[in-house]
Formats: C-alpha cells, structure tokens, sequence
C-alpha cells in the first residue's frame, strides 16, 4: 500500500496522489488543532462556534447558527450543541429575542483560543514560506473548481 511516508522517498511529486497527501495532510492539521484546543478546554466545533457568532453585531440565534457551513461533513447541529455548551460555560449570553452574544468571559476565552490557534498556524507553515503556502491553498482549491 502507498503511504505518505512512501510517496516522501520519491522524486516524482507529479506522480504523487493528490488526494492521499490531502487527506494526510487534513488528518494532521485537525489532531494538531484540536490537541491545542483541548488543552484549553474547548472543542473545534466550539472554536467555530464562537468565530461566527463574534462576527454578528449582536450574536447569533440558534437557527442562524444550525444555518452556518461546517466543515468537513459534520452534522448542523453539532454547532448548536456548541454553542449550547458555550451558554453553559458563560461564555455565550441568551438574549431575549433569542440571540446569543460572546460574553465578556466569551471573548476572553476568545482570545486565548486564537493565541493556541495562531500558534498551531505558525507550527503548521514551519519553515514553508508564505509564497508556498497560498500556492499550494491555490492548486488545491483550483482542484475542488475543476471538480465542481
């Protein structure tokens, strides 16, 4: 069977499958996330949670929030139980109109999360410049587009 580390031996990176480094390379960034983020005591779905509820002027409802895109195939609702837990924590308010904002708990906690998240960013690029890096995003999304 062809491995990561079997394909890294050869010369012949025109030859290599696109979609097994990818998938490598997805199973690596997500165990490495979401190892920074447990160690703060907050899951990825929380984490995404809590990016797309900041960026609403006055938080989220729970049907705007089931209504978001998550990644990588995961059930709707799994932000919804996010952001339920989020409200346990304190970090997430319940307003009366249904909406739930970050509390002032909420953007500390904020805070922290994208301090570990800027770090695993910086892990992730190593010594691979910046140039590299937006060419090989590019390449990859060229091929969702043909594929599309």
């Amino acid at each position: 069977m062809t491995t990561i580390s079997t394909l890294r031996n050869t010369a012949m990176l025109d030859q290599w499958p696109i979609a097994l480094v990818a998938w490598g390379a997805t199973e690596a960034i997500l165990r490495h996330s979401q190892a920074a983020l447990a160690r703060i005591d907050v899951t990825q779905p929380q984490w995404w949670a809590l990016n797309n509820i900041v960026r609403a002027k006055h938080g989220l409802t729970k049907e705007e929030i089931r209504a978001l895109d998550v990644p990588y195939g995961m059930d709707t609702q799994v932000m919804v139980h996010a952001a339920d837990a989020l409200v346990h924590r304190g970090w997430l308010g319940v307003g009366a109109d249904g909406r739930l904002p970050l509390t002032e708990q909420g953007h500390e906690g904020l805070a922290t999360a994208k301090e570990h998240m800027d770090r695993v960013r910086a892990e992730l690029l190593g010594d691979i410049r910046e140039e590299d890096y937006a060419t090989a995003v590019s390449v990859l999304q060229h091929v969702i587009d043909n594929l599309a």
